[in-house]
């Protein structure tokens, strides 16, 4: 009988949001579609061992490994804990069961993250007061962005992670409307913890806010359990993982990213922070070796990329301003509108002193910011806002695309091992 009351209560809120199942399942369709077809379109040279830092300082040959190879030597993996047992499994299905080839199989994992993530975007949306027209807008937006075009397309931990830090913020939204039992919080922080620990701050904002500090600590220190009970597992499974969980982190290696000089300082990484991640501009072009070209995005200026650059960074600029004065004046939503500010913050300066080139982690920030611009429709000028976000899905998208389209041609024509070394630094041609 209670099963029944259960089934029959699920029927009639499916019923009641039929509008919002529809609309999140044409954009999961659109997400995943795209991503694969962006991964098909990048040269698979990008996942080989000399092409390490060529994709804006990402590690993609030691990504692709961890997916692929049980045996490979997961050195990261104080930084992304759990990343081999989720990853490698789904893998390993798609190549074992369907006798696919490593990098499609690869391709495919990374795209079946693009519909979940776009999914708990636009739920965070419709919680946080946003109509219909008004989610499906800044979900489109959040899927032209630079940083969804360009890191979804190839091997990274950064999708996952992003996704991770939705969730978290999805459980407060939630909570805002019905009680949670802590065990979710629990299950937030352990997923935001898992793939990169930075991104934990996340899950530790959600418990915090949302109950008293003591509560709060058994939430965390449970999110953390799980973490190393599954690192047992994990141990278990791949041969190269060490038995204490985050017993060789390696500080030294890590301070070394922090106020790096090739960053440009705080203040060039705040402005990669929050122009970059939306509008990608003019991607420079270093040669790193005789064979191997690094494409950086550190030290170009927001816009230059070409005019649809120019004009999406005055757009975007605008549409933050009133997602400021939203997220500011609003009085609904408080936990909500806590932890995401909270996370944003954390963000902004975690990576305005660490790491040096910023557009690498921009997926973990870029929702952020786009969820902080969608509060501009919650004030009096929300036609404004939707305005704003129209146009800037338009600019920002011709300009991402086409900088696509020219890394994705260059890496190609750079994928020779007869190509010369080019000892100057350059541009990658724009229609500029």
């Amino acid at each position: 009988m209670h099963m029944r009351l259960s089934v029959s209560r699920l029927a009639f809120q499916a019923r009641q949001c039929w509008r919002d199942i529809v609309i999140v399942l044409v954009l999961a369709v659109g997400a995943a579609f795209a991503a694969f077809q962006g991964a098909q379109l990048v040269d698979p040279v990008i996942v080989n061992d000399r092409a390490w830092d060529v994709w804006f300082n990402s590690d993609v040959p030691r990504v692709f490994s961890e997916m692929v190879v049980r045996s490979a030597s997961h050195w990261r993996i104080n930084a992304h804990p759990l990343f081999p047992l989720v990853a490698f499994p789904l893998v390993c299905i798609l190549r074992v069961g369907l006798h696919l080839e490593s990098i499609l199989a690869v391709r495919i994992v990374i795209a079946g993250v693009a519909p979940l993530w776009i999914g708990t975007l636009f739920l965070i949306l419709r919680l946080m007061g946003c109509r219909r027209l008004d989610a499906t807008l800044f979900s489109i937006l959040a899927s032209v962005s630079a940083s969804a075009m360009f890191w979804f397309a190839i091997p990274e931990t950064f999708a996952f992670g992003s996704l991770t830090i939705l969730l978290a913020i999805l459980v407060v939204g939630i909570s805002e409307r019905r009680r949670l039992s802590q065990l979710w919080y629990a299950l937030a922080s352990a997923l935001t913890l898992s793939f990169t620990v930075t991104n934990w701050m996340a899950g530790i904002f959600a418990a915090f806010v949302d109950h008293r500090w003591k509560r709060a600590l058994q939430i965390t220190a449970m999110g953390l359990f799980v973490v190393v009970g599954l690192w047992g597992v994990e141990e278990l499974v791949f041969p190269d993982i060490p038995t204490i969980p985050f017993a060789t982190t390696d500080l030294k290696w890590e301070r070394k990213y922090v106020f790096r000089k090739g960053s440009g300082g705080p203040l060039v990484s705040v402005r990669s922070f929050v122009f970059h991640s939306m509008v990608v501009p003019a991607i420079e072009v270093t040669p790193n070796d005789p064979r191997i070209y690094l494409m950086v995005t550190q030290h170009s200026s927001p816009g230059t990329a070409s005019t649809w650059g120019t004009i999406a960074v005055g757009l975007w600029a605008a549409l933050l301003g009133l997602g400021l004065w939203g997220i500011l004046s609003l009085r609904e939503h408080r936990h909500l509108r806590l932890v995401l500010g909270l996370t944003l913050a954390g963000q902004l300066v975690l990576h305005a002193v660490y790491g040096q080139e910023t557009f690498l982690y921009s997926l973990h920030f870029a929702p952020l910011l786009v969820l902080l611009a969608a509060f501009g429709t919650q004030t009096r000028a929300r036609l404004a806002a939707l305005i704003l976000a129209g146009a800037l899905i338009l600019s920002a998208g011709l300009n991402n695309g086409m900088q696509f389209d020219q890394v994705r041609q260059f890496l190609h024509s750079r994928s020779s091992p007869d190509q010369p070394l080019q000892t100057e630094v350059q541009f990658i041609p724009t229609d500029r």
